[in-house]
């Protein structure tokens, strides 16, 4: 039987950013399965994040970006619609198979290349660079089934007691944030030695 991992993401979070490569390296890396579950941002859905902590992740992500080789800085937050495009967009590249596609060029377009995926032109890009049709992405945006599938991920992410990202769940153990992959890894090199 193979292991399933659900990987909790936003694309508002820096640290999901960072994450993300190495999360769905573990696919590779172990053969278990990487299910993405994209979440609305804490900032929609009503919890209030004080400036002198966003001031420090954005400090703390660009230190940890030049410690793991990723592009980071050109930053365009996707608060609002930017979110919840990508949101949608990547439940569609679920159905196809292409999400981390997806999640990796969307992610680094929105925190090292500063691409504004509010908008048809920046989100397109990220979309065709992915591998994805853009005809089907834009209708992805009012599809209410792919809507609710992120309010479905967002509740399930609360279900479990949590409230940011990334996170990722194996056997219902949490592992909340982009430095505990490491910790993830070494339980699953026991499991599956």
């Amino acid at each position: 039987m193979t292991l399933a991992i659900d990987f909790f993401f936003s694309f508002r979070s820096p640290y999901s950013y960072l994450a993300a490569p190495r999360a769905f390296a573990l696919a590779d890396d172990h053969d278990v399965e990487v299910a993405f579950r994209g979440v609305i941002p804490m900032a929609m859905r009503g919890q209030s994040v004080p400036l002198a902590k966003r001031l420090h992740t954005l400090r703390d992500t660009k230190r940890e970006a030049q410690r793991l080789g990723m592009p980071f800085g050109r930053v365009h937050d996707p608060l609002g619609d930017g979110a919840t495009r990508c949101l949608l967009v990547a439940e569609h590249a679920v159905d196809m198979g292409r999400e981390r596609d997806f999640v990796l060029a969307a992610s680094r377009a929105i925190w090292a290349e500063a691409v504004d995926v509010a908008t048809d032109a920046g989100l397109r890009g990220v979309c065709e660079r992915a591998g994805l049709d853009w005809s089907a992405c834009a209708a992805a945006l009012t599809d209410p089934a792919l809507q609710a599938r992120v309010d479905a991920d967002t509740a399930a992410l609360a279900a479990l007691g949590h409230w940011g990202v990334p996170v990722l769940v194996l056997d219902g153990e949490l592992y909340w944030g982009q430095d505990r992959i490491e910790d993830l890894e070494r339980v699953l090199t026991r499991q599956l030695a």
